[in-house]
Protein backbone atom coordinates (compact mmCIF):
# COMPACT_ATOMS: atom_id res chain seq x y z
CA UNK A 1 0.00 0.00 0.00
CA UNK A 2 2.53 2.68 0.92
CA UNK A 3 4.64 1.71 -2.16
CA UNK A 4 1.38 2.65 -4.13
CA UNK A 5 0.77 5.45 -2.32
CA UNK A 6 4.59 6.65 -2.77
CA UNK A 7 4.18 6.31 -6.30
CA UNK A 8 1.03 7.93 -6.82
CA UNK A 9 2.53 11.35 -5.17
CA UNK A 10 5.47 10.68 -7.51
CA UNK A 11 3.62 10.77 -10.47
CA UNK A 12 1.71 13.73 -9.19
CA UNK A 13 4.63 16.19 -8.23
CA UNK A 14 5.93 15.49 -11.53
CA UNK A 15 2.40 16.38 -13.52
CA UNK A 16 2.75 19.84 -11.42
CA UNK A 17 6.04 20.56 -13.35
CA UNK A 18 5.28 19.02 -16.88
CA UNK A 19 1.70 19.51 -17.30
CA UNK A 20 -0.35 22.72 -18.36
CA UNK A 21 -1.54 24.27 -15.60
CA UNK A 22 -5.11 24.12 -16.82
CA UNK A 23 -5.20 20.65 -17.29
CA UNK A 24 -3.31 19.73 -13.75
CA UNK A 25 -6.21 18.90 -11.88
CA UNK A 26 -7.96 16.41 -14.29
CA UNK A 27 -4.36 14.91 -14.76
CA UNK A 28 -4.08 14.71 -10.44
CA UNK A 29 -7.44 13.25 -10.49
CA UNK A 30 -6.69 10.81 -12.62
CA UNK A 31 -3.11 9.62 -11.49
CA UNK A 32 -4.96 8.71 -7.93
CA UNK A 33 -6.89 6.27 -9.69
CA UNK A 34 -4.09 4.14 -9.52
CA UNK A 35 -4.63 4.82 -5.57
CA UNK A 36 -8.25 4.58 -5.60
CA UNK A 37 -11.32 3.46 -7.06
CA UNK A 38 -13.88 6.39 -7.82
CA UNK A 39 -15.82 7.86 -11.15
CA UNK A 40 -15.97 12.11 -10.52
CA UNK A 41 -14.20 14.17 -8.11
CA UNK A 42 -14.63 17.91 -6.70
CA UNK A 43 -11.84 20.09 -6.37
CA UNK A 44 -11.99 24.04 -4.57
CA UNK A 45 -11.75 26.39 -2.33
CA UNK A 46 -12.40 29.60 -0.63
CA UNK A 47 -13.56 31.10 2.20
CA UNK A 48 -15.77 30.87 5.13
CA UNK A 49 -18.53 31.16 6.56
CA UNK A 50 -19.84 28.09 5.20
CA UNK A 51 -23.33 29.28 4.92
CA UNK A 52 -22.05 32.35 2.91
CA UNK A 53 -18.90 30.60 1.86
CA UNK A 54 -17.03 33.21 -1.14
CA UNK A 55 -15.59 29.80 -3.37
CA UNK A 56 -12.16 31.10 -5.22
CA UNK A 57 -12.14 28.26 -7.40
CA UNK A 58 -14.26 24.76 -8.16
CA UNK A 59 -12.96 22.36 -10.53
CA UNK A 60 -15.38 19.37 -11.32
CA UNK A 61 -14.14 16.04 -12.62
CA UNK A 62 -16.01 14.22 -15.26
CA UNK A 63 -18.93 15.90 -13.84
CA UNK A 64 -21.43 19.10 -15.78
CA UNK A 65 -20.68 22.07 -15.25
CA UNK A 66 -24.44 22.36 -13.79
CA UNK A 67 -23.32 20.96 -10.42
CA UNK A 68 -22.18 24.35 -9.62
CA UNK A 69 -25.28 26.01 -9.98
CA UNK A 70 -27.41 22.94 -8.51
CA UNK A 71 -25.07 23.41 -5.22
CA UNK A 72 -25.49 26.76 -5.44
CA UNK A 73 -29.33 26.42 -4.61
CA UNK A 74 -28.74 23.68 -2.07
CA UNK A 75 -25.83 24.84 0.12
CA UNK A 76 -27.93 26.83 2.76
CA UNK A 77 -30.26 23.69 3.47
CA UNK A 78 -29.67 22.63 6.84
CA UNK A 79 -28.55 18.98 6.56
CA UNK A 80 -26.25 20.61 3.52
CA UNK A 81 -24.55 22.94 5.93
CA UNK A 82 -24.51 20.10 8.51
CA UNK A 83 -22.26 17.89 6.17
CA UNK A 84 -20.18 20.72 5.24
CA UNK A 85 -19.82 21.85 8.67
CA UNK A 86 -18.89 18.16 9.88
CA UNK A 87 -16.32 18.63 7.85
CA UNK A 88 -14.42 21.60 8.29
CA UNK A 89 -14.78 20.65 11.78
CA UNK A 90 -12.72 17.87 11.37
CA UNK A 91 -10.74 19.41 8.74
CA UNK A 92 -7.33 17.85 8.21
CA UNK A 93 -9.11 14.16 8.39
CA UNK A 94 -11.03 12.43 5.61
CA UNK A 95 -14.76 11.31 6.08
CA UNK A 96 -16.51 9.10 4.40
CA UNK A 97 -20.23 8.78 3.94
CA UNK A 98 -23.53 7.87 2.26
CA UNK A 99 -25.27 10.55 0.68
CA UNK A 100 -28.78 8.98 1.57
CA UNK A 101 -27.22 8.08 5.42
CA UNK A 102 -26.26 11.99 5.55
CA UNK A 103 -29.52 13.57 4.20
CA UNK A 104 -28.01 14.92 0.91
CA UNK A 105 -29.04 12.65 -1.73
CA UNK A 106 -31.17 15.30 -2.98
CA UNK A 107 -27.88 17.21 -4.77
CA UNK A 108 -25.66 14.63 -5.34
CA UNK A 109 -27.92 11.90 -6.66
CA UNK A 110 -28.93 13.76 -9.45
CA UNK A 111 -24.97 13.45 -10.32
CA UNK A 112 -24.98 9.72 -9.88
CA UNK A 113 -22.72 9.60 -6.79
CA UNK A 114 -23.83 7.58 -3.60
CA UNK A 115 -20.69 7.65 -1.49
CA UNK A 116 -17.90 10.27 -0.72
CA UNK A 117 -14.70 10.38 0.26
CA UNK A 118 -13.63 14.16 1.16
CA UNK A 119 -11.14 15.94 3.43
CA UNK A 120 -11.41 19.77 4.25
CA UNK A 121 -7.79 21.54 5.17
CA UNK A 122 -7.64 24.98 6.53
CA UNK A 123 -4.91 27.51 6.15
CA UNK A 124 -5.20 29.62 9.59
CA UNK A 125 -2.54 32.10 8.43
CA UNK A 126 -4.37 32.47 4.90
CA UNK A 127 -8.20 32.45 6.57
CA UNK A 128 -8.76 29.71 3.45
CA UNK A 129 -10.23 25.89 3.27
CA UNK A 130 -9.51 23.71 0.23
CA UNK A 131 -11.51 20.62 -0.22
CA UNK A 132 -10.77 17.90 -2.43
CA UNK A 133 -13.50 14.89 -2.79
CA UNK A 134 -14.08 11.94 -4.65
CA UNK A 135 -17.21 10.36 -5.38
CA UNK A 136 -18.62 6.60 -6.47
CA UNK A 137 -21.85 5.68 -7.69
CA UNK A 138 -23.45 2.68 -6.28
CA UNK A 139 -23.12 0.70 -2.93
CA UNK A 140 -19.44 0.13 -2.59
CA UNK A 141 -18.36 2.09 0.22
CA UNK A 142 -15.04 3.65 0.32
CA UNK A 143 -12.75 1.84 3.00
CA UNK A 144 -11.08 3.00 6.16
CA UNK A 145 -7.85 1.68 4.14
CA UNK A 146 -8.78 3.71 1.01
CA UNK A 147 -9.39 6.70 3.47
CA UNK A 148 -6.46 7.08 5.21
CA UNK A 149 -4.16 6.66 1.47
CA UNK A 150 -6.91 9.95 0.42
CA UNK A 151 -5.82 11.50 3.97
CA UNK A 152 -2.25 11.11 2.85
CA UNK A 153 -2.63 12.07 -0.63
CA UNK A 154 -4.53 15.33 -0.53
CA UNK A 155 -1.78 17.55 1.50
CA UNK A 156 1.03 16.09 -1.46
CA UNK A 157 -2.30 17.24 -4.34
CA UNK A 158 -2.33 20.85 -2.83
CA UNK A 159 1.36 21.09 -2.86
CA UNK A 160 1.05 19.84 -6.14
CA UNK A 161 -1.34 22.25 -7.69
CA UNK A 162 -0.01 25.92 -5.82
CA UNK A 163 3.28 24.57 -6.96
CA UNK A 164 2.01 24.16 -11.07
CA UNK A 165 -0.07 27.30 -10.66
CA UNK A 166 2.93 29.43 -9.71
CA UNK A 167 5.51 27.24 -11.48
CA UNK A 168 3.69 27.85 -14.47
CA UNK A 169 2.45 31.56 -14.23
CA UNK A 170 4.90 34.09 -16.92
CA UNK A 171 7.37 35.21 -14.69
CA UNK A 172 7.82 32.15 -12.34
CA UNK A 173 9.75 29.88 -14.41
CA UNK A 174 11.68 26.81 -12.99
CA UNK A 175 14.65 28.63 -12.47
CA UNK A 176 13.15 31.37 -10.87
CA UNK A 177 10.88 29.67 -9.02
CA UNK A 178 13.56 28.70 -5.69
CA UNK A 179 14.05 32.40 -5.95
CA UNK A 180 10.78 33.15 -5.37
CA UNK A 181 9.76 31.50 -2.18
CA UNK A 182 7.18 34.02 -0.69
CA UNK A 183 4.80 34.08 -3.64
CA UNK A 184 1.01 34.54 -3.40
CA UNK A 185 -2.39 34.67 -5.80
CA UNK A 186 -4.54 37.98 -5.10
CA UNK A 187 -7.73 39.13 -6.39
CA UNK A 188 -8.10 42.19 -7.05
CA UNK A 189 -10.22 42.87 -3.94
CA UNK A 190 -6.74 42.03 -1.98
CA UNK A 191 -7.58 38.42 -1.21
CA UNK A 192 -4.75 35.89 -0.98
CA UNK A 193 -6.52 33.01 -2.97
CA UNK A 194 -3.16 30.81 -1.93
CA UNK A 195 0.50 31.17 -1.22
CA UNK A 196 3.69 28.96 -0.45
CA UNK A 197 3.98 29.26 3.19
CA UNK A 198 7.09 31.89 3.47
CA UNK A 199 4.38 34.23 2.57
CA UNK A 200 2.42 34.57 5.52
CA UNK A 201 6.08 34.75 7.33
CA UNK A 202 7.47 37.45 5.68
CA UNK A 203 3.92 39.19 6.01
CA UNK A 204 4.50 38.74 9.60
CA UNK A 205 7.26 40.48 9.47
CA UNK A 206 5.95 43.79 8.48
CA UNK A 207 2.28 43.13 10.47
CA UNK A 208 3.20 40.85 12.99
CA UNK A 209 -0.89 40.27 13.85
CA UNK A 210 -1.36 39.54 10.15
CA UNK A 211 -4.06 36.95 8.94
CA UNK A 212 -5.47 36.43 5.74
CA UNK A 213 -7.28 36.12 3.96
CA UNK A 214 -6.88 40.22 2.65
CA UNK A 215 -3.61 41.41 2.92
CA UNK A 216 -3.50 44.87 4.96
CA UNK A 217 -4.95 48.11 3.08
CA UNK A 218 -1.80 49.78 2.48
CA UNK A 219 -0.92 46.24 0.13
CA UNK A 220 -3.82 46.49 -1.70
CA UNK A 221 -2.89 48.67 -4.52
CA UNK A 222 -1.67 45.87 -6.75
CA UNK A 223 -1.95 47.98 -9.62
CA UNK A 224 1.06 49.87 -8.61
CA UNK A 225 3.12 47.21 -9.38
CA UNK A 226 4.82 47.52 -6.20
CA UNK A 227 4.34 48.08 -2.72
CA UNK A 228 7.62 48.97 0.15
CA UNK A 229 7.42 49.04 3.89
CA UNK A 230 9.75 49.58 6.27
CA UNK A 231 10.30 45.82 6.55
CA UNK A 232 9.53 44.03 3.25
CA UNK A 233 8.86 45.10 0.06
CA UNK A 234 6.45 43.60 -2.75
CA UNK A 235 5.84 43.34 -6.33
CA UNK A 236 2.63 42.30 -8.19
CA UNK A 237 2.54 41.15 -11.53
CA UNK A 238 -1.10 40.80 -13.39
CA UNK A 239 -2.03 37.23 -14.61
CA UNK A 240 -4.94 37.45 -16.41
CA UNK A 241 -7.85 38.59 -13.13
CA UNK A 242 -5.44 37.75 -10.42
CA UNK A 243 -1.86 39.22 -9.56
CA UNK A 244 1.24 37.52 -8.58
CA UNK A 245 2.27 39.01 -5.10
CA UNK A 246 6.59 37.91 -4.46
CA UNK A 247 7.44 39.30 -0.99
CA UNK A 248 11.18 39.86 0.42
CA UNK A 249 13.18 41.48 2.74
CA UNK A 250 13.48 45.35 1.99
CA UNK A 251 16.69 45.82 0.03
CA UNK A 252 19.15 48.73 -1.20
CA UNK A 253 16.87 48.59 -4.30
CA UNK A 254 13.56 49.28 -3.02
CA UNK A 255 15.64 53.33 -1.75
CA UNK A 256 15.17 54.01 -5.48
CA UNK A 257 12.55 55.79 -7.50
CA UNK A 258 10.57 54.49 -10.37
CA UNK A 259 12.23 56.03 -12.70
CA UNK A 260 15.54 55.19 -11.16
CA UNK A 261 14.65 51.58 -10.75
CA UNK A 262 13.70 51.48 -14.80
CA UNK A 263 17.53 53.28 -15.36
CA UNK A 264 19.07 50.53 -13.45
CA UNK A 265 17.49 47.58 -15.03
CA UNK A 266 18.90 49.33 -18.50
CA UNK A 267 22.25 50.46 -16.80
CA UNK A 268 23.26 46.45 -15.27
CA UNK A 269 21.66 45.06 -18.82
CA UNK A 270 24.56 46.91 -20.73
CA UNK A 271 22.90 50.02 -22.23
CA UNK A 272 25.05 53.23 -22.59
CA UNK A 273 23.84 56.68 -21.58
CA UNK A 274 22.67 57.20 -24.96
CA UNK A 275 20.53 53.79 -25.10
CA UNK A 276 18.99 54.54 -22.21
CA UNK A 277 18.04 57.93 -23.12
CA UNK A 278 16.76 57.09 -26.24
CA UNK A 279 14.93 53.89 -24.64
CA UNK A 280 13.48 55.58 -21.80
CA UNK A 281 12.52 59.21 -24.01
CA UNK A 282 14.86 60.89 -21.04
CA UNK A 283 17.42 63.91 -21.76
CA UNK A 284 21.03 62.36 -21.87
CA UNK A 285 21.64 65.00 -18.52
CA UNK A 286 18.43 63.51 -16.91
CA UNK A 287 19.96 59.79 -17.30
CA UNK A 288 23.40 61.23 -16.24
CA UNK A 289 21.56 62.63 -12.91
CA UNK A 290 19.58 59.34 -12.04
CA UNK A 291 22.37 57.41 -12.29
CA UNK A 292 24.94 59.53 -9.76
CA UNK A 293 21.76 58.67 -7.79
CA UNK A 294 21.78 55.16 -7.98
CA UNK A 295 25.09 54.73 -7.28
CA UNK A 296 25.03 57.16 -4.27
CA UNK A 297 21.91 55.16 -2.74
CA UNK A 298 23.67 51.85 -3.54
CA UNK A 299 27.20 52.74 -2.65
CA UNK A 300 28.19 51.48 -5.98
CA UNK A 301 30.55 52.82 -8.16
CA UNK A 302 30.72 50.30 -11.10
CA UNK A 303 27.93 49.24 -13.55
CA UNK A 304 29.09 45.87 -12.50
CA UNK A 305 27.73 46.15 -9.28
CA UNK A 306 24.19 47.44 -9.62
CA UNK A 307 23.94 44.56 -12.02
CA UNK A 308 25.19 42.30 -9.56
CA UNK A 309 22.97 43.62 -6.51
CA UNK A 310 20.05 43.85 -9.47
CA UNK A 311 20.76 39.64 -9.76
CA UNK A 312 20.80 39.03 -6.30
CA UNK A 313 17.64 40.56 -5.31
CA UNK A 314 15.69 39.02 -8.28
CA UNK A 315 14.98 42.38 -10.67
CA UNK A 316 17.00 40.66 -13.62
Amino acid sequence: MLHRLSRTLREIHRLSREVPVAGFQDAAFEAMKELIRFDTGYWGGGRLPVEAVVMHYQHLHRLPAEMNAAFEKVKSRPRHVEFISRCVINAGQAQVGDVREAGVDDFYSHFGVDQIVTLYQHDADLGLYHVISLYRSGAERFTEAERLLFENAVPHLQDAWRESKLLHLSGVNRDACPLTPAAALLDSEGSVHFARPAFAELMRREWPDWRGPFVPEAMRRMQDGAFTGERVAVRFTRQNDLYLAVVRNKGLLDTLTARELEVAKQLAKGASHKEIAHNLALAPATVRNHIASIHAKLGSSKVAQVATLMMNEGWL
